[in-house]
């Protein structure tokens, strides 16, 4: 009878460690079974499983964690609740195990406890200094607060410290990496090279490749801009991309309708139009404008995205008017009356002028917004273009472009691209005695706004004296650019070797006509007799046995005769004679000059229009030759036309095949008499 108490407490003492192990193994079985069901998308049964395993006879906290996790990533009020529940049980089972804290901490984050998640976060580092996971979300902590009072620099500066850690701690962390350049950036901190470190940590992070291009550009560094926005934008997801590629956010209101209608190839050219267009100089392979969009679309990300409201920063308000209208002049915070909340109040400068937007946050989520009871703001805003606040070092020169196309075979045309720049003021802006020579670069493009082709070359001042007439002293130069027939917008740029100044011109070229067998015309070139003694190093146009310097501003002065040159091309042969009729009349000018770069509507039919009125001068005349093409050289005295605008018509008409063609060039004469040499 003495041995039955030590018996049962030896029994006893061999029941604990057995009952301990089978809840251990319940527990691990239950983890992997879970696990199992929500790879499968079960999550209810997973939910199940863990719930029946027996939690708290436990000794180690995986169910616990799994569990937590799974009712948070439900993302309802209750399941946040219970998830919150069942990892405050596991943390009074194992107050100090840093996984547990560190999911609580998680929870607490998405319960918006956020005193309550630093406090288990802090006693996870405590715990376990290396947990690197805490270290972030403690920095993201003081990153998104900071996004959400707007104002204060003490809690980016906290974000800054700790992401870096977390950096630190666990390079593989791009989230860390990519946040806490993000809070350098708004501390105005100098982050290049740690950006470039973390760019080739991390080269197919798109973000920080943008991140890059913003400091590139920031430092006017467009080239280098450009490759890393390049790159940074082919490692977007599409949807992120579109938004950088969209022009709602930039186009007046007026015009939004229309571009929103446009189908997918046409809305494409459309923005490569509208970008070619914007360009400072679309000879160069960067264009700024399209780099200063791109830039303001991600630090309006940066800067305004919002995680308590999901908005992204080129969605709300502010990040719109920092898109369209660029950084402010000031940004003034005060606190509002009522139900105001905090008001931020941004001033612009516009010709002299101050411009004020008013962003009131009435629910201090760090989203502020326009008031939608302001509608002159809101109206403002929605029908202004976008404006650029680039302030390029190079002086911009006006230039003069006239664009003349010959054909040359069965397949190419000649563009003959004349340049006119006023000499004076390319003088005023280059270093004094220093301009030993120009860069020339031009560029096509056809009517879908791709780049055809380009040219680029120097020049000798020397070999390019300043032409004087009436007007002063002009430089003028010819480039050559043979292209496959179609439609082409043209632009050309001179600048000093020191880019002090650059002299940019555009023009449209049409050689479509020439395609095919039908009668066609040339452009009419206006042009001076160039002589046997004028240097041919600035470029002239010799066809047809003659050296022409074209008259590319077309004014004219009284005592000046009118010199055309154009080409006859498909002549009709009969009896190895061709024989066609020259007719040349000049209108009084209806209108200015169609805009450069517009869509074709100043075609060669709109010529016709003159037909119903009575020219001002009109002559004909025939001809005959034993050749498919001819040339025509017009001499017009124009000593009886009074100043004015005036349009030269000249039909050709086939007299074998009975065709005719058309082609017409505007010119003005002005008062007094000639001083051209």
């Amino acid at each position: 009878m003495k041995r039955l108490p030590l018996l049962l407490l030896v029994a006893a003492a061999w029941a604990v460690p057995l009952a301990t192990s089978a809840g251990t193994r319940s527990g691990d079985d239950a983890v992997r079974r879970a696990t199992e069901m929500l790879a499968r998308g079960d999550t209810t049964g997973a939910i199940d499983v863990l719930e029946h395993s027996h939690l708290d006879s436990q000794d180690n906290p995986r169910a616990y964690i799994l569990l937590g996790r799974t009712w948070r990533d439900l993302g309802t009020i209750d399941s946040r609740l219970r998830s919150q529940q069942v990892l405050e049980r596991a943390r009074l089972r194992f107050p100090d195990d840093p996984d547990v804290l560190v999911e609580l901490g998680r929870t607490y984050f998405a319960q918006r406890f956020f005193p309550d998640a630093i406090g288990c976060l802090d006693h996870a580092l405590d715990a376990d200094p290396k947990r690197c996971d805490a270290r972030y979300l403690i920095g993201l902590y003081y990153y998104r607060n900071w996004k959400r009072l707007n104002q204060y620099t003490d809690d980016l500066d906290a974000a800054r410290r700790h992401l870096r850690s977390a950096w630190q701690c666990d390079p593989s962390n791009a989230a860390a990496a990519r946040l806490y350049l993000y809070a350098c950036y708004a501390l105005a901190d100098t982050s290049a090279r740690e950006a470039n470190q973390m760019v080739a940590q991390y080269p197919k992070e798109g973000s920080l490749q943008l991140y890059r291009g913003v400091l590139a550009f920031d430092a006017g560094q467009y080239d280098l801009c450009g490759r890393y926005f390049e790159r940074g934008l082919a490692l977007l997801p599409p949807d992120e991309r579109a938004v950088y590629d969209d022009l709602s956010s930039v186009l007046p209101a007026n015009a939004l309708g229309k571009y929103q209608d446009l189908g997918l190839d046409a809305r494409s050219a459309f923005i490569r139009g509208y970008w070619l267009q914007e360009d400072p100089d679309p000879t160069t392979d960067v264009n700024e404008r399209e780099l200063e969009h791109i830039y303001r679309v991600f630090v309006s990300d940066m800067l305004f995205s919002n995680d308590w409201t999901g908005r992204r920063g080129w969605a709300c308000d502010r990040g719109g008017t920092l898109i369209k209208l660029g950084r402010p002049l000031s940004i003034d915070h005060s606190i509002g009356r009522g139900q105001d909340g905090h008001i931020e109040t941004w001033t612009y400068e516009r010709g002299g002028e101050l411009r004020q937007f008013l962003f009131v946050d009435e629910f201090l989520n760090g989203d502020p917004r326009i008031p939608y009871d302001d509608d002159y703001a809101l109206h403002n805003l929605l029908h202004d273009p976008e404006f650029t606040s680039i302030r390029s070092p190079t002086a911009d020169v006006p230039g003069i472009l006239a664009v003349t196309a010959f054909r040359d075979d069965d397949l190419h045309a000649s563009l003959y691209i004349a340049m006119h720049v006023d000499a004076d003021t390319v003088e005023a802006h280059a270093l004094p005695g220093s301009t030993n020579m120009y860069l020339l670069r031009g560029a096509l493009f056809d009517t879908g706004w791709n780049r055809e082709g380009g040219n680029a070359d120097t020049l000798w001042t020397s070999q390019l004296p300043p032409r004087i007439d009436s007007s002063g002293r002009s430089l003028e130069f010819v480039r050559r650019v043979s292209a496959p027939f179609g439609a082409y917008r043209v632009a050309w740029s001179m600048q000093d070797e020191h880019a002090r100044m650059r002299a940019l011109a555009r023009g449209d070229a049409d050689a479509r006509r020439f395609a095919g067998d039908a009668l066609a015309l040339s452009d009419v070139l206006l042009y001076d007799d160039a002589g046997d003694d004028h240097p041919a190093a600035a470029g002239l146009i010799e066809r047809g046995g003659m050296r022409m310097l074209p008259r590319i501003e077309r004014r004219f002065r009284a005592d000046e005769p009118l010199r055309a040159y154009l080409e006859v091309y498909s002549l009709g042969v009969l009896q190895g004679e061709c024989e066609y009729e020259v007719r040349y009349s000049i209108y009084p000018g209806k209108n200015e000059d169609a805009p450069v770069w517009s869509e074709w509507a100043h075609a060669i039919a709109g010529a016709l229009g003159f037909q119903d009125d009575d020219p001002v001068i009109s002559q004909s005349f025939n001809r005959k030759t034993t050749e498919h093409r001819a040339s025509e050289y017009i001499a017009i005295d124009i000593g009886a036309l009074e100043p004015g605008r005036y349009e030269l018509l000249v039909e050709v008409m086939d007299l074998n095949s009975g065709q005719s063609a058309v082609q017409h060039t505007g010119f003005s004469v002005e008062a007094g008499t000639s001083a051209r040499r």
